[in-house]
Formats: C-alpha cells, structure tokens, sequence
C-alpha cells in the first residue's frame, strides 16, 4: 500500500467511525515544552519502553526441515542454487541453536527498528494523569488526526490479553504487528491504547502544527507553568484552545473546563 492510499484509507476510516478523528497524549511539562519548541513527536524503538514484556516476546522456533527449507528458498536474496539451500538448511537443522539465533536475530531486527508513538482516546483518565504527567502536573494533548493524515498514519487499537502471545517467524509472518506490537497484557487495559507505526523508522518526526488543537492542563499545574506553556505556543505560532481539569466536588472524577 503507497502512502496516499494509506492515507485515503485513513480519512475513510475516520469518516466510517473505524478510527478516532481525535488522538490524546498524556506528557510531562517538561515533554510538552520539547513537543512545543520543535513540533516533533518520539516514535520509539520497542527496546525503550518501559514495559520489558511489551513487543520483548521471545519467538517460537520449532520448525522443522522443510519448513526451514521453504523459507529458505522464499527468501534466497543471495540466489543460492538448491543444493546450496539444502546445504544450508541441513546445517541449521543439525546445530543446536542455529536456528534460534538465526531467527531471534532477524526478529529483533524488525522489531527495534520499528518507531511507536501511542496515544490513547480519551483526556480525562484518572491513572493516566497519574502515570504519565507527573501526578496531575502535566498536560493532555489533543490531536486531530485529519489535519495530519501522513503522521498519523495508521492509528492501531492495542489489544489485551491474558495469554502472553505466540509468534513463529515462518509460519505467523503476516501477523507480526497485530501478534508482538499491538498486544499487551491486559493490566495495561486502562490506558485504551493507541499506537502509530513507522516500519524501519524510529525518532523524532515533524507534525503539523494545525493538527494539535487543544491542551489540556492537569488539575496539579501550577500557573507558573499554565503561562510559560501558553507563551511557548504563542512563540512558535500554535493555534491551541487551553482547557483546565479540576476535581469533581465529592466524585471521583476530572471536569474539564
């Protein structure tokens, strides 16, 4: 798929309520000035996140000879001849350990050179606040993912699950994101996950400015840091709507004002 049919897939996506048309982003103040002062987004490698399960899943390599040589000979990048492959093939089958090497390698490779930025689809999530902006002193950002198709190109659900998921590099290929990038374990379900790929691409990439619309201040912001947020956005020309959380009186809950 090129990118503009990614794209266009996106927009009808959007319009057919298959995906969000607003993303949210819970950050620091100190994140939020960096996002701010050179409007970039962290897609990060999988081996910095804070989760060492998440996207770490240990792959099956219980194949046998033939499918060992199958691979091989879908894969022949170097045009061995076949008596070269089945060398080949024989050789790994009959090293311990070959095989595992050989495919973890690979699998790690894919995997790390993978960028994540995740979000997630709604603003006033108690633990997030929590979590992710420094107890209530941080910010929420919200995103309309329409003004920045190419960005946000394609916006994934996480799923979790309470099996620690399978993955065997011959035969589950086609399942490589869906199985290692976008399932979690189900402790982390609170945070209705987004993520945004980039295959082979990983660290800081532009967003346009239109396309964050809203910041939202923790109810713990202090005013000193509200201005100096409102300031930086002003200086490099942000079109933003400021919101405020406060506590509900006697609920366990954010009024967003």
């Amino acid at each position: 798929m090129t990118n503009s049919e990614a794209t266009e897939y996106l927009r009808i996506g959007i319009a057919n309520k298959q995906y969000p048309t607003h993303l949210f982003q819970y950050r620091t103040i100190e994140i939020c000035k960096l996002i701010l002062e050179n409007n970039t987004m962290k897609f990060s490698s999988p081996k910095e996140f804070n989760d060492p399960f998440d996207c770490q899943i240990v792959p099956d390599t219980g194949n046998d000879f033939n499918e060992i040589l199958d691979f091989l000979k879908d894969n022949n990048f170097n045009r061995l001849t076949n008596f070269e492959i089945n060398n080949l093939a024989n050789s790994i089958i009959n090293t311990p350990g070959k095989w595992k090497n050989i495919t973890e390698q690979t699998f790690d490779k894919i995997i790390n050179a993978t960028g994540v930025c995740c979000f997630t689809k709604e603003e006033n999530n108690l633990l997030m606040w929590s979590h992710y902006t420094n107890s209530h002193k941080g910010v929420c950002l919200k995103f309309n993912v329409l003004k920045d198709l190419d960005f946000f190109v394609i916006p994934f659900p996480v799923k979790y699950s309470d099996q620690y998921p399978t993955y065997n590099h011959l035969k589950d290929r086609t399942t490589l994101v869906n199985d290692m990038v976008l399932t979690k374990s189900k402790i982390w379900e609170y945070e209705n996950e987004i993520r945004v790929i980039k295959l082979n691409k990983t660290g800081y990439i532009n967003f346009k400015k239109d396309a964050l619309e809203e910041i939202v201040f923790g109810c713990n912001t202090t005013d000193q840091e509200i201005n100096e947020i409102k300031n930086l956005a002003l200086k490099h020309d942000y079109n933003i709507i400021f919101k405020k959380a406060n506590k509900k009186q006697r609920q366990f809950g954010l009024e967003i004002i």
